[in-house]
């Protein structure tokens, strides 16, 4: 037995949950996790707390400490997903910067680059589960609900002995006791189209000069990113058909374009910067499987899609953003851009493609 496998001597003996798992698996053995949690009507957090297909440990609530120690695991794959699109990115963890509530992590290649909300932080497992491809470890993070926020997976070549004194560090002290879950309380709520000044909002979107200056515009008016979209119009916010997608991401393989793509939750926001290459679609799901990216998005959760423009001191930056019926952010994409340098050119007519196809149709 490893050092990791000695990390993980909890087990099913007193879970109520395992038996319907247990259950639920037999007959339904493809079942991803999330869907699993959902056919149970627990939280995913709760099938992991229960041993339900993996051997876990409770870790503290010393998120941001922890965090700064991960770049000790040296190459890992980091996941942030939310109902309809999960991102996958391989890289190592570099510049780490914890502030408060907040986090960033810029490495130095790009290939980890996140947007971290701590304060939404709530529950943490060290994870061993059996795979096809052998032993897989991880740590898994949640909210207070128990909705994953992001997991980070060991790889062939990742610091296991750094893992394991990271699971040491930070274990709980209490491995259990009954954990409880709550609704997340602290989610934005947004005025009614009816109560926002249009006039207003359209001078300050025209007024930007930096991007970074329009979630301060969503948060003076109380509105969601697609209700702005929704009532400034055009030309800064124009509808188009999200299945062109596919043929957006197609295009930029062939071509080889840099593009970025962000895939959030409430809890975390994960960034791909540079170029695709391997696009599939499989059932629902449309496909980047790279080697070191892969993007899984659900086509039939994506309700719209925006091409949206931005001013700014440099240009219009453009993107292409997907959102579910609920006006929730599935993904974003954007062209590779360095602050203070113009768009790329090739991106924007990329982008802008989506209208032409719109109006030829």
């Amino acid at each position: 037995m490893s050092n990791l496998d000695n990390l993980f001597q909890r087990d099913t003996e007193n879970s109520e949950l395992y038996p319907q798992y247990k259950r639920l698996v037999t007959t339904n053995p493809k079942l991803r996790r999330r869907d699993q949690a959902k056919e149970l009507e627990v939280s995913e957090a709760a099938l992991i707390d229960q041993q339900c297909g993996v051997q876990s440990v409770r870790l503290n609530q010393q998120f941001g400490d922890l965090i700064n120690q991960l770049p000790e695991l040296g190459y890992i794959m980091t996941l942030t997903r939310n109902e309809h699109c999960v991102h996958e990115r391989k890289g190592i963890y570099e510049n780490v910067r914890i502030n408060g509530p907040m986090g960033l992590v810029i490495a130095s290649d790009r290939k980890v680059d996140l947007r971290i909300i701590l304060g939404r932080w709530a529950l943490g497992f060290a994870v061993r589960e059996e795979t096809p491809r052998g032993t897989r470890f991880s740590l898994q993070f949640f909210d207070k609900a128990g909705t994953a926020i992001q997991k980070v997976f060991l790889q062939p070549d990742s610091n296991e002995e750094a893992y394991a004194a990271l699971v040491e560090t930070y274990r709980a002290e209490d491995q259990t006791g009954e954990l409880t879950y709550e609704a997340l309380t602290d989610l934005p709520q947004y005025a009614d189209d009816s109560a926002v000044d249009r006039e207003k909002l359209v001078a300050e979107w025209t007024a930007m000069t930096d991007v970074h200056q329009f979630f301060g515009m969503l948060r003076r008016h109380k509105i969601s990113r697609e209700q702005a979209f929704r009532i400034v119009g055009e030309p800064w916010a124009v509808p188009f058909d999200p299945s062109q997608l596919k043929e957006i991401l197609m295009t930029a393989a062939d071509t080889q374009l840099p593009i970025m793509c962000f895939v959030g939750n409430h809890g975390n926001i994960q960034i791909h910067t540079g170029p695709v290459d391997n696009i599939k679609i499989m059932g629902p799901w449309l496909n980047v499987l790279d080697p070191e990216f892969n993007l899984h998005l659900q086509r039939e959760g994506v309700a719209s899609g925006w091409l949206i423009r931005k001013p700014t001191e440099d240009g219009n930056v453009t993107s292409l953003e997907f959102y579910d019926a609920a006006g929730e952010t599935i993904a974003q994409f954007f062209g590779v851009r360095e602050e203070g340098n113009p768009e790329n050119g090739e991106w924007r007519n990329l982008a802008e493609s989506v209208l032409v196809e719109e109006q030829a149709a």
